[in-house]
C-alpha cells in the first residue's frame, strides 16, 4: 500500500504553510467570498465574542447578538479596514449590535457620559454571590465592558476604540471596576 493512497503523505505546501492571521483571513473573505476563511474567523473568534456579550447581557441576548454580529460581518465586510485589527473591528460591531438590541427593548439608557443597562435579568442576592463571574455581572455596564475587554487581551487604545470613548475614560472605568471587585471580594472574606 502506498503512502499516498493511505492518506499518510502530507503535501509540502501544507507542511510548511503558516496559518493566516485574522486580518489576512478577512481580506481573503472580502476578495473572494471564501466561506472557509469566514469559518476560520468564526472558529477563532466566535466563542470570545459570545463570552464578551454574555458578560454584558444574558445568555439569550448574547447568543442572538453574536449571530447578528456575524451576519453584519458578512453583509458589511466592505467596511472592514485592512489597517486595523480584525478582532477589534469584530468586537466593535458586536458591541454596537448589543447596544442597538438593548435600546430596542428599552434596556439601555445613555445619559451624558454614562451608559447603563436597565434590569438585564441579573438578580443576585448579596449572600448568593459565589463566583467572580457573578461579581463582574454586578458592575455597571461601562465598567463591566472595559474590564471584560481588558480580560480578553485588548489594549487600552483598542478598548477605547471599541467603546468609542477616550483612553482616559477607559482607565477610569477600569480603576472603578477593579476597586469595586476588590471591595466585594474583601467583604466576602471578612
Amino acid at each position: 500500500m502506498s503512502y499516498a493512497r493511505s492518506g499518510l503523505l502530507v503535501s509540502l505546501r501544507d507542511w510548511f504553510s503558516v496559518p493566516l492571521s485574522a486580518e489576512n483571513l478577512m481580506e481573503k473573505y472580502i476578495r473572494s467570498n471564501d466561506v472557509k476563511a469566514l469559518a476560520a474567523l468564526y472558529d477563532r473568534h466566535g466563542n470570545r465574542l459570545y463570552y464578551y456579550l454574555l458578560i454584558l447581557s444574558n445568555a439569550d441576548t448574547a447568543a442572538d447578538v453574536t449571530q447578528k454580529t456575524w451576519l453584519k460581518v458578512m453583509e458589511n465586510k466592505h467596511q472592514y479596514r485592512a489597517n486595523g485589527k480584525f478582532e477589534s473591528w469584530l468586537f466593535t460591531v458586536g458591541r454596537n449590535t448589543l447596544v442597538d438590541e438593548l435600546r430596542k427593548h428599552n434596556r439601555y439608557q445613555y445619559t451624558g457620559d454614562t451608559e447603563t443597562i436597565v434590569d438585564e435579568n441579573i438578580q443576585l442576592a448579596n449572600n448568593g454571590i459565589n463566583d467572580f463571574h457573578q461579581l463582574i455581572c454586578l458592575l455597571p455596564f461601562e465598567q463591566k465592558e472595559a474590564f471584560s475587554l481588558q480580560q480578553e487581551g485588548f489594549s487600552l487604545a483598542e478598548i477605547a476604540q471599541i467603546c468609542a470613548v477616550p483612553q482616559e475614560t477607559i482607565k477610569t472605568r477600569l480603576r472603578y471596576a477593579r476597586d469595586k471587585l476588590k471591595n466585594a471580594l474583601e467583604s466576602r472574606h471578612e
